[in-house]
């Protein structure tokens, strides 16, 4: 180093606090469905945009006879246009089927996913559901004790409002399941060729020169004509046919891109963050292009746990009615926003703590942990969680490891952590009267 008189600057680095890139938003969507020529069978790919699906083969014409993994995709990106999400194809011969490859999912994925919404093709009663989401909550079970908690939202399909059942039996609590569909997708058909057999049908777009001849005494049965007249095949004329398209779907892409959209800490409800009005979603309703009859209703599936889509008198959007699980309301993970902390603050401490698995402990002459060890722990847990709070992710928490713990007899070193949730204004009340200035005597 020099010994001329100077002016030293020695560059810093951390001031900006700058930190490692949240996953909170990293999200899945499993499909059963048919391979493309570049997506794989059972192999995951990483999406950063609508586009990166459409490359990969899954465009509007992949959403064919159940399908819905596009519309899926493109709701999740309208509402979180950030969004990170991975994908995957599957098969089965029912909805429990393709949730069973929820965790080979995540694991494919190397424990990333947060959150991940399950869809089914195939023709589903409610009672099968049911069954899903009970395997679902066997899989997001196993994804815990294995470190790489996520919650599940699934379609409900086989829906009806009529005959809905309770959730809450189902105890699932990292479970959600989804029964809102704009009305209007519902229902919208596509045009098909006639096969030999359903699945023979085929997928047709009306050239700029064809039109549509309806086949008399005939019901949703067609001809298509061009400047030769009706198109043929071996002299026999085709024969086109309308087909639904999204009739037993729900908008859990639209769910899965509010969840990523939202910090953990944030109910997809808030109407104030998350208006869900956009292309392809327009008008509230359910499964099957079933419209909301009542407010009455509305209450009743609210009870019940169901998550659907409504609007607040006075003012313009649609929102969600809540952020439900299929467990009791009374439980500590009856909410979305619940089961995502506890799952960040698990994976953080967990992250914090596992550098000291198998590390040396001192002890002192009793056997009990020196207070310098015990702080030491302490104090890895606390800067772990100290992000959630500056984030407002938690309002507190507090970390304690007890000196007394006998870790010579069990070479266990037990930590107690708990954390303060971020409360949810699901009701505002307010007192709202008349008042004379005068006061009542004066009158």
């Amino acid at each position: 180093m020099s010994t001329l008189n100077d002016v030293v600057i020695t560059k810093l680095s951390g001031g900006l606090g700058r930190r490692t890139p949240e996953q909170d938003m990293v999200s899945g969507l499993l499909f059963d469905g048919i391979p493309t020529s570049e997506l794989a069978f059972e192999k995951i790919k990483r999406l950063a945009s609508l586009e990166d699906a459409e490359a990969l083969g899954i465009t509007a014409d992949y959403d064919v006879n159940g399908q819905s993994a596009y519309y899926q995709i493109q709701q999740f990106f309208r509402m979180n246009p950030s969004g990170d999400l991975y994908i995957m194809i599957t098969g089965g011969d029912a909805y429990q089927n393709i949730v069973e490859k929820a965790m080979a999912m995540q694991e494919q994925a190397n424990g990333n996913i947060r959150q991940m919404a399950i869809i089914f093709s195939g023709t589903t009663t409610f009672a099968q559901t049911e069954a899903a989401a009970k395997k679902a909550q066997t899989q997001a079970a196993l994804a815990y004790k294995d470190f790489m908690p996520f919650e599940v939202i699934l379609e409900g399909k086989g829906f009806d409002p009529d005959t809905a059942s309770n959730l809450a039996e189902l105890k699932a609590e990292n479970v959600s399941v989804v029964v809102a569909m704009d009305v209007e997708k519902a229902l919208e058909k596509k045009l098909f060729q006639k096969g030999a057999t359903t699945e023979d049908d085929k997928l047709y777009a009306l050239a700029a020169n064809e039109s549509l001849v309806e086949v008399r005494n005939s019901s949703n049965l067609y001809n298509v004509s061009d400047d030769k007249g009706l198109k043929q095949a071996n002299g026999v004329n085709l024969e086109f046919t309308f087909k639904d398209v999204y009739k037993n779907t729900a908008a859990v892409g639209l769910a899965l891109g509010a969840v990523s959209r939202a910090k953990v800490s944030e109910n997809i409800a808030w109407i104030e963050k998350f208006n869900l009005t956009g292309e392809g979603f327009s008008k509230v309703g359910f499964i099957g292009g079933q419209p909301i009859k009542s407010l009455a209703d509305s209450r009743t599936l609210n009870e019940k746990k169901y998550i659907f889509v409504k609007t607040h008198t006075g003012l313009p959007g649609l929102y969600f009615n809540d952020s439900h699980t299929c467990t009791t309301g009374t439980s500590d993970y009856a909410y979305v926003e619940n089961n995502r902390t506890i799952n960040k603050a698990t994976r953080l401490l967990r992250t914090a703590l596992l550098p000291k698995l198998a590390s040396p402990v001192l002890v002192d002459i009793d056997g009990k942990l020196p207070q310098s060890v015990s702080k030491s722990f302490e104090g890895l847990c606390r800067s772990a969680l100290e992000g959630m709070v500056a984030n407002q992710e938690v309002s507190a928490f507090d970390v304690y490891v007890d000196p007394k713990q006998n870790i010579l007899a069990t070479s266990e070193l037990k930590v107690k952590a708990e954390i303060t949730p971020v409360g949810t204004a699901r009701k505002i009340k307010v007192d709202l009267g008349f008042k004379n200035p005068f006061g009542i005597d004066k009158a």
